[in-house]
């Protein structure tokens, strides 16, 4: 009888399980509905009044937050803002980086800066769940393999400011609450080793989608507010505080 080695039957293992009977197709990234189309459209520049408008930033500068899907919803949501603003019928100046950002002749020519600030947080957190490195059986050094899941959520509020461009001085602002969102996450990918917050969300479909369509919820809900929240009246008011502001 032929006999069978330690090597043969961790060859045979492997070739069992690449076999494309045993091939578990994985999901598809979903590819998040970060679009916002204003319900009704102004004339252009009929309110006569001129907004600088600075870009939407996460509040904490999570270096998490500067890749997808957070970095698309951020970057989307400054393109709507700026969309929203002219359908209003305010003239538009930027969108600037930061106020520090904007030259004098921005700051003169502009009646108002309109900032907005996203404070997202999270409460819990991914698991590691270590999974059989057969590579081990060779070398006692292998890494260990990984998967990652669990559930966390995420809750916060987008605050909208209405400063003087000049100064800075807060003369109007709103709250856009961001309710509690359970993120039920999965992971499809295999680590070897720790995987990075980053490499998670670049990689693994498992934790990106979930994330993806809760950021999808809060992007509808919060754009919608905002614009029954920027209305023309309370503007105009605003902007008359800050010339008033000027004389004092």
């Amino acid at each position: 009888m032929k006999k069978i080695t330690l090597l043969s039957l961790i060859v045979l293992l492997f070739s069992s399980c690449g076999s494309t009977g045993n091939v578990v197709s994985k999901p598809q990234r979903h590819n998040p509905n970060f679009d916002y189309t204003p319900p009704q459209r102004e004339n252009p520049r009929s309110t006569g009044i001129t907004i600088a408008l600075i870009n939407p930033v996460f509040a904490d500068n999570d270096p998490n937050k500067l890749v997808p899907p957070y970095s698309t919803f951020i970057e989307n949501m400054a393109d709507d803002f700026e969309e929203m603003l002219i359908s209003k019928g305010f003239s538009l100046r930027g969108p600037f980086k930061t106020r520090d950002e904007m030259v004098y002749g921005d700051k003169k020519n502009s009646d108002i800066a309109l900032e907005i600030n996203i404070s997202l947080k999270e409460d819990g957190q991914l698991q590691l769940n270590k999974k059989t490195n057969w590579g081990q059986v060779l070398d006692k050094n292998a890494s260990n393999h990984y998967t990652v899941s669990g559930t966390f959520y995420h809750f916060g509020n987008i605050n909208i400011e209405a400063t003087d461009p000049f100064t800075g001085e807060k003369f109007w602002k709103k709250t856009v609450s961001l309710p509690r969102k359970e993120i039920i996450t999965q992971g499809v990918e295999t680590w070897t080793g720790k995987p990075t917050p980053t490499q998670m969300l670049s990689l693994d479909v498992g934790i990106y989608n979930p994330i993806a369509k809760a950021l999808e919820e809060y992007y509808q809900e919060a754009i919608k507010t905002a614009w029954r929240h920027i209305d023309t009246q309370e503007m105009e008011m605003v902007k008359k505080e800050i010339v008033k502001s000027k004389t004092n």
